[in-house]
């Protein structure tokens, strides 16, 4: 915004307005400089930002100035205009017209100047009138205004004016400019004689008067008129005026023919003949580099003879033959040119090419010889024309034609008015895509063309080889795939699938040819036979053969044969089957490698595969025969090699040593809960449910010896979650067993698994963590998906059990309310038994002075949610049936202990009037199905408030 107190500066061209400190800047920038030459930035020269015009005022001398330039720094008078002097403006109205120099120029500038006071803009047209002016004809004055002195005003009568011609006037109405040629048709002759045509007189030579008898034009032919001599013919070509005098006249010849000798005899006439001399003629050739070699003749000279180089057009080849013949005959050479041409894209293929010499050789250094005189033809920018230019380099120009439509979207809501540059895009609209998706959901996507987008729904989809039901699958999806292998019946009809979920078919169909297919039997799948031998029962290793029985072949499975004792061990191929008796080359080559020779066998006349035989003992088989046998008799028990390591690789091994080391109690704990739950039983859970246990949140160098422990157990570990906030679930397979060493058991002792207590260290708590397990195949968790999606972590321990993580207990309780197959959290650590008072305690708030709660409640009101019997008792009590969606009676809330409330009331024991308006707070007893002993202390009381709320969102807001 250009205040009026601000000073500005004005642009003489186009009168925009800027702040002086402003275009002083712009002035000195580099990006106002007129052209990006050096010599340009030199000169200080810049252009106006509004109508580019190259000022060459530098930008030192910009100063502030009134519109008309008279006074510097004008006053700031609110009576005037802002920036205005107040005094006549005073410039020059109208310069003189472009292209008029001299008295024109001085005719056609007006002589007055601006009245009106120094104002800003362009000044008005002048109103006065001009000085009189003839017409263009010159007969009649004109009077006009100033402004219109330019404009061209005619009388309107006959122009008359002389033509170039100098023969005819202008037939013209009175006219501004030159009046032309003449077009009047003239009958003529040549100035030889020979020829007559009508001409128009403006394309005659002659100017001026004409005469009959002289010609009027030149017909190009030899004149032939008779000379003055009156014995030769002039032989000019037919030309204007009188032939001129005999060359042959003996006053103008005085030397032979060569010019060498001077004639000696006079001459009398032009008949006379020329005398010779003997000496050669030595004249210039028509080749004019040699020189005629023959005696002084009469006429023309022979043609040269000289034998030189001939090089063809483009200069890479050359031949020899004679110097006349080379006027005569262009040499011209097969080789075709290949360069390329200024376009880049295509190459010469003209023979000989005259362009392919160097650009030296060629007129102007900058000049491409290589002209491509093909049409570009590329598509343009706009995608619907294409480039009309001559072949060129570099892109394209954009597209010049325009569009006078309106450009919508594809839904027609939005829309850009014409006119439009060809290529101008689509607008983007706003507006949800208006095309009906065809599985019925609403579209997430925004106005498009083209077809829409995948629909990304989550819904339940069956993987595309029908083996399972997958959740939270983009509805859209079409080639779904479990990780399960296939499982169908090959074409063959013994073998299954053995590929990963895939589509349909799972063998190709038979080739025309195929011979199993046209005799009616079963094609072979192409997988290893695997049907058990006869003689080994080792699995056949050829390819599957449906319609013959297994080959006879030897068989090469690697087997170990020892020697009787079993010290002594070798790996030789089986060697069953066979048509062959007896040993062969091949097995007596094997024979020969054994580190000790094989047992004799019987003689019953079949051959006993290399497999199946004995290594025969040796003396150190003896040797530990005969301790053998010592140690049965003295009751010797060997010691337990498998105890002394921890069963894995030694960095492994080393690890988790290191951190025992370091941090025994923790690396104990890990290892109690892993030994839990693979040896333990879990309270409150039926035997099918799966055993698992997450992990808090943990430092990367924890979570990987918690994973070198579990693999230790064979548990199953699976991290989630982001740093800081990543932590580990651990959870039993089949395969789960516990390892050769306990860490803290004493070898030989036997192994029991109690039910460790919870740490806030290691475990994670309870009240943040749902559980999701033996889901069924229809189970749908869109609800935790769509809802609490970003504020819990959703892990997939398998198909069926999954776990979900919050942040928040408020938020857990909530998801485990909405969820239908939600359920408690049972890991491997429980709450240790004490008394309401101890604060140890992560479910009931530290209370005192009778059970007021503390006031670090986080509670913003007291609240409290349906009572749910599907959780259990939290310090070890057994779970009875899920009842909670129904549990809506008085009974039910008052006889059950809400295992989420943490909230506790500021006045629990106080008494007076307003105690009305409070819910009544009671204590509950312990559930009777937790034991209570005198070393676990006395039960925990809970308290449990009588108003029910609907959700918790909003009782916590």
């Amino acid at each position: 915004m250009v205040r009026r107190s601000a000073p500005v500066w004005s642009c003489g061209s186009c009168y925009s307005i800027f702040h002086l400190p402003c275009i002083r800047k712009w002035a000195r920038s580099p990006a106002s400089v007129a052209d990006g030459s050096a010599e340009a930035a030199a000169s200080s020269s810049w252009r106006c930002p509004g109508c580019q015009t190259v000022l060459t005022t530098s930008s030192r001398d910009l100063s502030y100035t009134c519109f008309c330039g008279s006074r510097r720094d004008p006053p700031n008078d609110f009576f005037l205009t802002p920036h205005s002097c107040g005094e006549p403006c005073s410039k020059p109205l109208e310069k003189a017209e472009p292209g008029v120099k001299g008295d024109d120029a001085d005719a056609t500038k007006c002589p007055h100047v601006c009245v009106l006071q120094c104002h800003p803009g362009p000044c008005p047209p002048c109103k006065a009138f001009a000085p009189d002016r003839p017409c263009p004809c010159g007969k009649q004055i004109i009077v006009r205004r100033c402004a219109d002195r330019s404009t061209p005003v005619t009388c309107g009568r006959p122009c008359e004016r002389l033509l170039p011609c100098r023969r005819h006037r202008c037939e013209k109405v009175c006219h501004t400019g030159p009046c032309g040629d003449c077009s009047v048709l003239i009958s003529a002759r040549c100035f030889c004689g020979k020829k007559k045509e009508t001409l128009l007189c403006g394309d005659m030579m002659v100017k001026g008067k004409l005469s009959e008898e002289d010609g009027m034009f030149s017909c190009s032919e030899v004149c032939g008129h008779t000379l003055t001599c009156g014995n030769h013919a002039c032989k000019d070509m037919c030309h204007p005026g009188p032939c001129g005098e005999c060359e042959l006249m003996p006053g103008k010849v005085t030397t032979c023919h060569c010019g060498k000798t001077r004639l000696q005899e006079i001459r009398t006439s032009c008949l006379d003949p020329i005398p010779t001399c003997d000496k050669v003629c030595d004249k210039k050739l028509p080749c004019g580099v040699h020189r005629c070699k023959v005696t002084c003749h009469e006429g023309e000279c022979p043609p040269c003879l000289v034998r030189v180089e001939q090089r063809c057009r483009c200069s890479s080849s050359s031949r020899m033959v004679e110097c006349h013949m080379i006027s005569k005959e262009e040499f011209l050479c097969n080789k075709p040119c290949g360069h390329k041409k200024n376009c880049g894209r295509h190459r010469c293929s003209e023979c000989c090419c005259p362009l392919s010499k160097p650009l030296a050789q060629h007129e102007g250094s900058d000049w491409d010889p290589h002209l491509c005189q093909l049409t570009c033809g590329k598509k343009l920018r706009c995608g619907k024309h294409t480039c009309q230019l001559l072949c060129h380099s570099g892109h394209c120009p954009p597209c010049m034609e325009t569009i006078f439509s309106d450009l919508t979207c594809a839904c027609g809501r939005t829309s850009i008015p014409p006119p439009l540059p060809c290529g101008t895009p689509t607008p983007s609209c706003q507006h949800m895509c208006s095309v009906p998706q065809p599985c019925g959901h609403p579209a997430a996507h925004s106005c498009h063309f083209g077809d829409c987008q995948p629909c990304i729904v989550p819904v339940v989809r069956e993987c595309i080889g029908g083996h399972v039901m997958l959740r939270n699958i983009p509805c859209g999806s079409k080639d779904i795939r479990c990780n399960q292998p296939c499982g169908k019946n090959r074409q063959c009809g013994i073998h299954a699938c053995a590929r990963t979920c895939h589509p349909a078919p799972c063998d190709q169909p038979p080739a025309n040819g195929d011979a199993s297919s046209s005799s009616g039997g079963k094609a072979s799948c192409g997988q290893v036979c695997g049907a058990a031998r006869r003689e080994c029962k080792h699995t056949c290793t050829a390819p599957c053969h449906p319609s013959s029985p297994c080959p006879d072949s030897r068989c090469e499975f690697p087997v170990t044969i020892t020697c009787s004792c079993g010290r002594i061990t070798a790996t030789v191929p089986c060697g069953a089957g066979g048509a062959s008796n007896g040993d062969n080359m091949f097995e007596v080559s094997i024979i020969q490698k054994l580190p000790m020779p094989l047992q004799p066998v019987e003689s019953s006349g079949r051959r006993v595969p290399l497999g199946q035989r004995k290594l025969a003992c040796d003396e150190e088989c003896a040797k530990m025969e005969k301790k053998r046998v010592l140690a049965d008799a003295f009751d010797i028990t060997p010691p337990n090699l498998d105890a002394l390591h921890f069963g894995e690789n030694s960095s492994a091994s080393d690890l988790v040593s290191d951190l025992f080391r370091r941090d025994p109690k923790w690396v104990l704990a890990i290892e109690e809960r892993c030994k839990f739950l693979v040896l333990g039983k879990m309270r409150g859970s039926s035997a099918s449910s799966l055993k698992l246990h997450v992990f808090c949140h943990m430092m990367k160098d924890k979570r990987d010896a918690i994973r070198l422990i579990a693999d230790r157990w064979k548990l199953s570990v699976q991290s989630a979650g982001w740093e800081p906030k990543r932590f580990v679930t651990i959870h039993v397979t089949p395969k789960s067993k516990p390892p050769a060493r306990i860490l803290g058991s004493k070898a030989g002792a036997p192994v029991t698994a109690a039910h460790p207590y919870f740490d806030p260290l290691v475990d994670m708590d309870p009240r943040l963590v749902v559980a999701m397990l033996d889901l069924p195949r229809d189970a749908d968790v869109n609800a935790l998906v769509l809802r609490f999606g970003g504020e819990c972590e959703l892990v997939w321990l398998n198909d069926k059990n999954a776990v979900a993580v919050f942040n928040d207990p408020a938020r857990a309780a909530t998801a485990l309310r909405r969820l239908d197959y939600g359920s408690a959290y049972q890991g491997a650590a429980m709450f240790m038994p004490n008394s309401s008072a101890q604060p140890g305690n992560v479910w009931v708030g530290p209370q005192k002075d009778g059970g007021i709660a503390s006031k670090s409640n986080p509670w913003k009101k007291t609240a409290s949610v349906e009572p749910d019997s599907s959780f259990g008792d939290w310090n070890g009590g057994h779970a009875p049936a899920p009842g909670w969606r129904g549990a809506n009676s008085a009974a039910q809330v008052a006889g059950t202990p809400n295992r989420w409330t943490v909230l506790e009331s500021d006045a629990a024991s106080s008494s007076g009037p307003s105690d009305e308006r409070k819910p009544a707070l009671r204590i509950d007893a312990e559930r009777s199905t937790v034991p209570n002993t005198g070393s676990a202390g006395p039960s925990v009381s809970k308290l449990q408030p009588d108003v029910e709320v609907d959700d918790w969102e909003e009782a916590c807001e």
